[in-house]
């Protein structure tokens, strides 16, 4: 019984830990949607697309991802206010990566903004990918 409860505790104290790491992750991606925003705000493309992860970046062509954004701040305007919908995390060989799912409201309507983070080895995240849903840059 004794070892169990030894083993019991050293999983539990993992696990807060481990914790404590996710919670601190979604606090950082929250401030690099942020970022984002401001960026977008700004037209900044540029920025964003040399700080994605390279993965993104192998995967979508600058040009592509350039319009895609310029198209949001075109169609939707700047950002007024966007609040969390959901997250989650998931941890593997690649990296551990952070799903963060917002609703964002702009000058000239909502969208449903998500955004994959990873975070290195370094402790920075690095945006995987972006994707918004939105019947009015649809419409604009």
């Amino acid at each position: 019984m004794y070892r169990f409860a030894r083993y019991l505790t050293l999983f539990v104290a993992t696990a807060m830990l481990a914790g404590c790491g996710i919670k601190e992750s979604f606090e950082e991606a929250e401030a690099e949607v942020a970022s984002f925003h401001k960026a977008l705000d700004a037209g900044d493309t540029q920025k964003l697309w040399a700080t994605s992860d390279p993965e993104m970046r192998n995967e979508q062509g600058r040009e592509q991802f350039g319009k895609l954004l310029e198209a949001v701040h075109r169609k939707l305007g700047a950002v007024r206010e966007s609040k969390q919908l959901g997250w989650s995390a998931n941890a593997g060989t690649g990296g551990t990566f952070v799903t963060v799912t917002m609703k964002t409201t702009f000058e000239k309507g909502t969208g449903t903004e998500q955004f994959v983070y990873r975070k290195r080895d370094g402790g920075r995240l690095t945006l995987v990918s972006y994707e918004i849903q939105s019947r009015d840059m649809l419409l604009n």
